[in-house]
């Protein structure tokens, strides 16, 4: 079991410029020093990170400086967060293009899971058929992350298609994706975090670690979320999974959300 850090939370989050005009470009992206965010995350003591897709390809033409970066540090990419629309047809050729390339980027640093977020709300709102759209654009992004022995899965998120509970039913419903469940999202969107993810326990890839207070997203243990029964629930399933800790849009201080997240699960998971 390893337990991960979201490097994300320490740097605004934007789109990489060249995406507004080609869709295979399109990349989140964690504005930041990478090295001096890993130098913080491993220095509090976790090993494993995850990073927006452009915090990776951004390397592309010469992954040893990464893969150096993270020997440096004695830590590993576990996972990496893609984006995309999925729903309009004509895009989805460059969209798999555009999975293909962090494909192949992730499987040369070690990288274990993929997590998608995605589904785009057109600007008439939600079509009943843009779930199923959804679901066959997922399964070809698993596909395409599968051929290069990545565990891609789907991250309910807010601001998306599923973002609530019936929401994320219906996507489910027409997608074999697995999925990576997001406790502050899953309750942002007016669920239960742990009935969500007793329901989906058979379809869990590896799960993300995320407290929820009056402000918004915050570090283990000092939100509402009750993390420590869904951790109770896991144990007792088995599950031998791994964990993702991502405290992103945190108005204070990312070192001190971090530590204090590493801290919250001394004795439980470390």
């Amino acid at each position: 079991m390893r337990i991960g850090y979201m490097t994300n939370g320490f740097g605004p989050l934007v789109g990489d410029g060249a995406g507004v005009t080609s869709v295979k470009d399109i990349r989140y992206l964690t504005m930041g020093n990478d090295e001096e965010i890993l130098k913080s995350i491993t220095e509090v003591g976790f090993r494993s990170i995850e990073v927006l897709e452009g915090n990776l390809t951004k390397y592309s033409n010469d992954l040893s400086v990464l893969k150096d970066m993270l020997q440096k540090y004695s830590a590993e990419m576990m996972s990496v967060c893609v984006g995309a629309n999925f729903i309009y047809q004509d895009a989805l050729e460059d969209e798999m293009y555009h999975m293909e390339t962090v494909a192949k980027a992730a499987k040369e640093v070690g990288v274990t899971y993929i997590g998608i977020c995605g589904g785009a709300i057109r600007g008439k709102g939600i079509q009943e058929e843009d779930y199923t759209l959804l679901g066959k654009g997922l399964d070809m992004a698993g596909h395409v992350f599968a051929e290069y022995g990545l565990k891609a899965s789907y991250h309910p998120h807010l601001g998306s298609m599923a973002e609530a509970p019936e929401q994320i039913d219906k996507l489910f419903a027409r997608t074999s994706i697995d999925i990576c469940p997001d406790l502050a999202h899953l309750a942002a969107g007016g669920g239960d975090p742990l009935e969500i993810v007793k329901k989906y326990y058979d379809r869990i890839s590896f799960v993300h670690l995320k407290d929820l207070d009056e402000n918004g997203f915050a570090p283990l243990g000092t939100g509402s979320i009750d993390i420590n029964g869904v951790l109770d629930f896991l144990k007792q399933k088995g599950y031998n999974g791994d964990y993702l800790v991502e405290v992103d849009g945190y108005a204070g201080d990312p070192v001190s959300a971090c530590r204090t997240s590493y801290e919250f699960l001394k004795g439980k998971l470390i």
